[in-house]
């Protein structure tokens, strides 16, 4: 089972790499169908697993008390339409959550809802490189307006929005490569500069939705997972490095990657 723990050095992956990995790279979304059953036992960890997010929900805390409102907001809309508390039920969380903070600090994925296709409430210790409290009340549109090769993205978002509040619900992954090591990558902190392979990070983002209320509300929950480069590279290096190279200049630049892949194409030349 995936955890946002990092995984142990020489430990069987608990992932399809070729899943998470395209060749050629795009930005276009793959969302596809997540069974209720693969949903019920994926966020059975809150409560059958304790032992397995103890560390990750003392990680959420500390990102809270260092970023405070920098990681969450709650609208007035979210307030009304009580949309805490009935995503908490679709969660299978059986208590009552006073807001965002308190169900946000309970639970180890991060979690973001959507309310008639705007963000209205979020809580996102782990962002990957974008600031959460500046999503308030945007669509998904907008909200991916400053990522690169943002065609397909923002050309797909009404019909993403209408699919993720029918009846299903959906998952998708996404990756980076990151010389921050921890699990928040949030722009409040400086990334390194790097000189060697060694000193990085991957990250993999599985991005999961559940209907609130049917055509009209839905969360997000976004599990973050971290490695050692190393350990990818060993795991799936040729598979990576092809994706890298296929990589529009502007998705280089966007992503951070324009100096790993130097340093990965030169580890293949030296091989």
């Amino acid at each position: 089972m995936p955890t946002t723990t990092a995984i142990p050095t020489g430990a069987k992956m608990p992932f399809d790499f070729e899943e998470i990995i395209k060749v050629p790279f795009t930005m276009k979304p793959y969302f596809q169908v997540y069974s209720n059953e693969d949903m019920r036992n994926d966020i059975s960890r809150y409560t059958k697993y304790p032992a397995l997010i103890t560390d990750i929900l003392e990680d959420r805390a500390k990102e809270f008390d260092t970023l405070g409102n920098r990681i969450w907001f709650e609208s007035d809309i979210a307030i009304e339409n009580d949309l805490i508390d009935k995503a908490a039920e679709k969660m299978n969380l059986n208590k009552h959550f006073k807001n965002i903070v308190e169900l946000g600090l309970a639970i180890p994925d991060d979690i973001i809802i959507m309310h008639e296709g705007r963000i209205e409430a979020c809580f996102v210790s782990f962002a990957s490189g974008w600031d959460p409290s500046t999503t308030k009340g945007k669509t998904l549109a907008e909200v991916h307006s400053p990522v690169a090769d943002n065609e397909k993205l923002i050309k797909a978002s009404e019909a993403i929005v209408k699919a993720i509040t029918g009846e299903n619900c959906y998952h998708r992954y996404t990756w980076a490569i990151s010389s921050i090591s921890t699990r928040s990558n949030h722009p409040f902190y400086e990334r390194p500069d790097f000189d060697k392979l060694e000193a990085l990070t991957f990250r993999i983002e599985h991005e999961k939705t559940i209907p609130i209320v049917e055509n009209e509300s839905v969360v997000f929950l976004i599990q973050v997972s971290t490695i050692p480069l190393p350990d990818i590279l060993n795991e799936c290096g040729p598979l990576l490095l092809e994706s890298i190279n296929t990589m529009s200049d502007a998705v280089l630049e966007y992503k951070n990657l324009i100096k790993t892949k130097l340093h990965l194409n030169g580890e293949k030349n030296r091989v």
